[in-house]
Formats: C-alpha cells, structure tokens, sequence
C-alpha cells in the first residue's frame, strides 16, 4: 500500500513538516529569494532539513517557494520533487515535476500533488504507490482521506513489478487502507494487457496482515458426477484467539451448498474447532446433505483432561460424493468420542463415550459404548514382595444397539510377573487371571430378514461369567558387538546386536462359549497353549561429528524373524519377517511378511520404499492379504505368526499398490502424481496428476483426479480441479488458531 506517512509508529505529519518549512523563511519582502543551499530547523518533534537550488518567498500571501532538486527530510520520511509551494496563510502545499515521498518502507510517485498541511487531506495526480512488501497501487487521482486511507479513481492495483504487470485489477473507483484492505467496484481482471476477466462488480482483498479478514483463494473445477464448480472460501479474522473460514460452493449437476469451519483459543491449555458443509442438491434430487464435527481439548489440570472429537453425516455416501481425499471417501464409519482422562505415576483411568455411524449399512447395527470406563495400571513393585511385579487391567462397558444385542461387561485382567536376571538373559514368569462378567447370554444367531453379512445374536437377560487363568513365561537375550570402521560413509562406529525372544502363554477356563461378541480382543479369548519365538538383528550407527558436537544415532538395519507353535491346536504358525532398511536420510525400506508354513503359502505382504533425494520425493508400496482380515488374539505378540486355518476363503484377496512422486522440474514447477492400483482386478482405484507453477508474483496449482465407480452401477467420479494464488491476496496459509479452509485436518477416521 501507499501513504505520504509513515505506515509504522514513525510516522510523521506533513503539516509539521511544511510549517516548519514556512517558518525558516523571511516574511519582510514582497519578493525575496536566495541560492541554493541548506535550512535546518531544531523542533520538539525532531530536525527538518530543506535543500534546494533556490528557495523564494513571494507577494503578500507569503508564499514559500522551493525549487531545483528540492529534499525535505524529517527522521525516516524524505520528500523529494522539482518544486515545492506553501501558502502559509491557507495551508495549501503543491509540489510538483517528479514527486517521490520515501516514508519507511512505502514510497510514492506522481506528477503532482495538491496536500493541505492543516486538514492533511489531498490530492495526487497520476501517482501510484509502492507499500511494503509487494503491493502497487496507481491511479489518475489518489485522494488522501487520512492516514494511509486513500480514494482512487481509474486505479490499477498489483503485486508484480514488471510492467504491463502479469497480473492486475482494474478498478473504476476504490478505497485502499496501506494497513488493512483494498475494496472497489467495476474491476476486471488483466493478464498484462488482456483483460481475461472483463468485468465483476466487487473486489476486495486483505493486504499486509498476515490474519486479516478476506477472500482466501477460490477453487475451480469440473467433476463428473457434480459437473463444473466452484468453492469460494472467506477468511474472518474475528480476533486473536478465533478465527473462521466461509465457503460458498456451487455444483452445476447437484446444487449450491458450503462449508464453515471456527477455531479458538480460550487458553493455552483449552482450544478446539467446529465445521461443516452442506449441500441442497436442487438440480438432483432436491435433498439437504452434510456432514459436520466438533474438536475440544482442554487440559483441565496436570494430568486432567477432556478431549471431544465429535463426527456426524447426514447419509452413508456424502463423504463419497463431495470428499476428495481417498482415505475420507472409504471411510467406513464417522465415529464420535467424548474423552476424560485422569493419570498418576503408575495409574491411569479412561472415561469415554464412543458414538459411531456405519456408513457401509443402512440397518442400524452400529454398537455403541455409553460409557466406557476403564481402569489401567502399569508394571509396578508388588507390595510386600520384592522383585515381584503387577499389572492390572480393568474396564466396565454399557452397550446400546438397536439390532442385535446389548447389554454390559465388566472385565478385569490382574497379572503378576517376576523377572530373573541369568547369565546373558532374562526369564520372567508370570501368572495372573480374567473373570469377564456379562449381563446377557447368547442362545443362538439368525440371519436378518433384510439380509446383509452382519449377524444377530439371540439374547435372553441371564448373566453370564467367564473365568479364565493363565501363566506362562518370557525369556529375552541380548548379545552384541562394537565394530570400529574409521569414518566410512560418514560413520564412526557400527554397533550389531542379536536379540532372541521366547513367549509362552497358558490360558484354561470355563464359560468360553454363549458370550456376546461386543468387542473382538476381548470376547473371542479362545483356550491356549501358545509358544512364539523370534530374532532381531539390529545396526545402529554413530556419526562422526563436528567437534564439541554430540554425534548423531542411526539405526541402519532391523530384521526380526518369528515363528509360533500352536500347542492348542497343533499346528505350526506363520513365519513372520519385518525388515527395515534406512542406509541414509535419502533412502528407506520396510518390508514385513506372513509365510504358511503347512503348504497355504504367502499369506500376506507389505513392502514400502521412500526416495529422498535433490529435486525428487518418491515412494512406493505394496498391501497384499490373501485371506480376509481375521480376529488375532491378544496374547499373540507377533501378528504375522497367526495361522488361523485353512478354513478361511481366500477369494476376498486384496492386492494394491500405491506410489507417489513430486518432481522439481525446474525452479518454477514441480509436477506429482499419486495413484493406488488394485493388482487383482488390474484396476486403478484413484490416480492423481498436478503441478505446482510458482512464479514471482503468481501461482498457478492444477490437478486431475480420475477414479473407479466406488459404487456398483454407477459412473466414475473424475474430476480436474484449478487454483490461481496471487502473491499477497488470500494468502491466509496459517492462523495462531487454525489453518485455512484447505489445510483443515481430516474430519473422520
């Protein structure tokens, strides 16, 4: 923005400026004028200094005349024209030829300027304005209406500095505040000297500020399902501690709708945020869609809190058809959670209210926890029992559900455990118990009338009571070594280590059976007599570093290989593997594997590698489960070691691959790309395509989004979308509340 005064604390009137300047000169002659030189005045306010070729004072109106490479300078404000007058007696100062006022940061230019040094209000002819740090603003009349708030007529306003400007608005008259905002009517649009945009009846834009209320940048494009559109969002900087973003968005195949997010600080120990977005689908089905949430933190006291993270939808496939992010589209429920937890040292209790939607069922079948209370307390002396150890784990649930069964469950899980150091290892036994009392029993199942894959139990109101003990023991060895390797790739030392482990566990009980099945892990404990084992080989690396630095800790290489025997059953386990490698911070891979060893062969794979390097950021993985996703009990410590049967299909297999990429194609654009492929039916699920043009004053991002129908029977959902950023308008990235209306964490799990 522009001003003749200083936009800072520093600025200094003009009217001080120019009376002093009428002041030094002599008032006895009609005419008087005298060569060039220096006029120094000392004043409360400070020093004014006035060099000029020539300076004159003329007829009885005592006019002060100051001509020739004319310099005022008052502190940091410098005014510098052809020609300066003052009528001392109205006040009126016109300086002319080449007019620069300096004034902090911000610097303006004209012809001529008519200012009265009383009222300091005035006029500047074919002036423009260059305010700090980017923005230009010029006009055939700027009037000053006061301090930095100037009128413009036929203005043009832009942040490029080469000229025609690769961007500007026209605007047919406007009002600019340098420390607040830039509005006006009859604007357009120009890309140099084409106007792309020939008219819009209102402009507005928040300059300077980093948190001051205006438009954000829009966003443009077309969808197949919601045709061509458009989300304009608006930034409200309601205060320090709050925040809000507004969206408008209209959908040519669907309607108009939009979104609304609010942020605050209470204190520095209580914060959240609420949004939503709606959607009246007018040109479709004429229904009001939607979904919302609402996040609260408050740390109530050291180790006090209340945490509220609260998801709502209006129907099972909104997120599908107005979301883009792939993990909200397949999102399988929008699940609500009222959090208050209390810690101590070596106890910690959980009170919890958990509230879900089932978005892949319209039969109402969700369960739902009301209340959740549990009670944990970790590895601790045993009173009166040196060496020994205890552990408790306690919960009580209420279950409500409105098909299927309901009811409530208290469990209660002590564990007592007693280490003993041997000669290179560690053993520690440990027994303990679980009684898991139930309100109803379970008397048989039946498939729903409406159909579905969900199951519903039979009920009647008889407690019931499962007991359970178990022991077993774990054994733990560590052996390693030192290697010296002498500033090889950077490093100082290797150190490799090999670390064996060996579980065992024991379960015996009665009541197994005829329990409802509310939460996996702990209602399906099946009878046990599990043995596990596995190896880890580890290298860890230290740097050589700088002196009187501390050396940097890598770790380099991991593998750990485990296997199982079910004693129960008697069957092998899976051999389960897990590697990761990370040579360097440009490189890593992770890989981890579950191997049947009874001749069902590869059950599952996962394998991810990142590339960071100059100019490139990849990464790649792979997901593969050859039977569908089974119950793992608690007491198998390595998942991959399960072997859960042959009974299970293996025509539910998933098979994926991700990948992504961002390119630095040149210092001006970076192109990336994303996409998940489903190798079984050879498919693509979500590509994505962009890049990112940044230049000087603008920024240009485009992506396209080509996706499979998420329904059966329905079209893809393909869309292009296309932001144009203007360098310092809508540039709200960040808050000391929230972030804007593009950068909201994701609303459902």
């Amino acid at each position: 923005m522009f001003s003749f005064e200083s936009v800072s604390t520093r600025r200094v009137r003009a009217s001080i400026l120019f009376l002093l300047l009428a002041a030094v000169a002599p008032a006895a002659a009609p005419q008087l004028g005298w060569a060039q030189g220096r006029l120094s005045v000392r004043t409360a306010g400070g020093e004014v200094s006035v060099v000029a070729d020539r300076f004159e004072q003329i007829g009885p109106d005592n006019l002060l005349v100051a001509s020739g490479n004319v310099e005022v300078t008052r502190g940091t404000a410098r005014l510098l024209a052809d020609r300066v007058e003052i009528n001392r007696q109205t006040g009126d100062a016109v300086a002319t030829g080449r007019v620069i006022f300096y004034d902090g940061d911000d610097r303006l230019t004209g012809q001529r300027v008519e200012y009265n040094i009383k009222t300091g209000t005035g006029v500047v002819y074919e002036g423009e304005v260059h305010a700090a740090p980017y923005y230009r603003l010029s006009g055939e009349r700027l009037e000053r209406l006061g301090e930095g708030l100037y009128r413009v007529q036929r203005g043009v306003f832009t942040t490029c500095e080469d000229e025609p400007p690769s961007w500007s608005f026209h605007l047919g008259s406007a009002t600019a505040d340098l420390e607040d905002l830039l509005y006006g009517t009859n604007v357009s649009l120009w890309v140099k000297s084409l106007p792309i945009i020939p008219y819009f009846p209102f402009f507005a834009g928040a300059i300077r500020r980093e948190r001051q209320s205006g438009f954000l940048n829009p966003q443009f494009g077309n969808s197949t399902k919601k045709g061509p559109f458009t989300e304009i969002p608006f930034f409200w900087a309601i205060s320090d501690s709050q925040d809000a973003t507004a969206t408008l968005a209209a959908y040519q195949k669907r309607g108009f709708g939009g979104a609304a997010e609010y942020r605050y600080v209470i204190s520095q120990d209580q914060r959240g945020k609420l949004n939503g977005f709606f959607v009246d689908e007018v040109f479709k089905s004429g229904e009001l869609r939607g979904f919302g949430s609402a996040k609260h933190d408050w740390q109530i006291s050291p180790g006090l809190s209340l945490r509220a993270d609260l998801n709502g939808v209006s129907d099972d496939f909104v997120l599908r058809d107005y979301e883009s992010a792939l993990s909200l589209r397949a999102a399988q429920r929008a699940e609500s959670n009222l959090f208050l937890t209390k810690t101590w040292s070596n106890w910690s209790f959980l009170s919890r209210v958990y509230w879900y939607q089932d978005l892949t069922t319209q039969r109402p079948v969700e369960l739902q926890r009301v209340p959740e209370l549990t009670l944990t307390g970790i590895r601790q002396a045993l009173p009166g029992l040196p060496g020994f150890l205890y552990q408790v784990d306690t919960s009580v649930v209420n279950f409500l559900r409105e098909v299927g069964s309901q009811g409530a469950r208290v469990d209660v899980h002590p564990l007592v455990l007693r280490p003993i150091a041997l000669p290179g290892a560690t053993v520690t036994p440990f027994a303990g118990g679980r009684v898991t009392a139930y309100s109803t029993t379970v008397t048989g199942v039946h498939a729903p009338l409406a159909g579905g894959v969900v199951q519903v139990e039979d009920t009647k109101d008889e407690p019931r009571v499962r007991e359970l003990i178990e022991f077993g023991s774990d054994v733990e060895s560590r052996a390693s070594r030192v290697y010296e390797v002498g500033g090889w790739a950077g490093l100082d030392r290797l150190l490799h280590s090999i670390e064996p482990r060996v579980h065992y566990i024991k379960i015996i009980g009665h009541n197994f059976y005829s329990l409802p099945i509310w939460t996996n892990q702990t209602d399906l404990i099946p009878e046990a007599n599990w043995f596990e084992y596995s190896l880890t080989n580890r290298i860890r690396g230290r740097t050589i570093g700088p002196e009187n630095t501390e050396a940097a800790r890598l770790d380099l290489f991991k593998f750990v290989l485990a296997s199982a025997y079910d004693i129960e059953k008697a069957q092998f386990g899976n051999v389960a593997g897990d590697l990761t490698l990370e040579p360097s911070p440009m490189l890593r891979f992770h890989a981890d594997a579950s191997y049947n060893v009874v001749g069902e062969g590869l059950q599952a794979y996962t394998t991810d590698v990142t590339l960071n390097v100059p100019r490139v950021t990849a990464s790649v993985g792979t997901r593969y489960t050859k039977i569908p996703s089974v119950i793992i009990p608690y007491f198998v410590q390595i998942p991959g070691t399960f072997n859960p049967g042959n009974s299970l299909p293996n025509n539910q297999s998933t098979n994926f691959l991700q990948g992504s990429a961002s390119v630095d194609l040149s210092r001006n654009l970076v192109a990336h790309t994303k996409t998940n492929w489903d190798i079984r039916t050879t498919s693509l699920v979500e590509s994505r395509f962009g890049a990112d043009l940044k230049l000087d004053c603008w920024a240009l991002t485009v992506e396209y989004i080509r996706r499979n129908p998420d329904r059966p029977g329905k079209n893809p959902d393909n869309e292009f979308r296309f932001s144009l950023s203007l360098l310092g308008l809508g540039n709200v990235l960040n808050t000391r509340v929230g972030a804007g209306a593009l950068d909201s964490e994701p609303r459902f799990k």
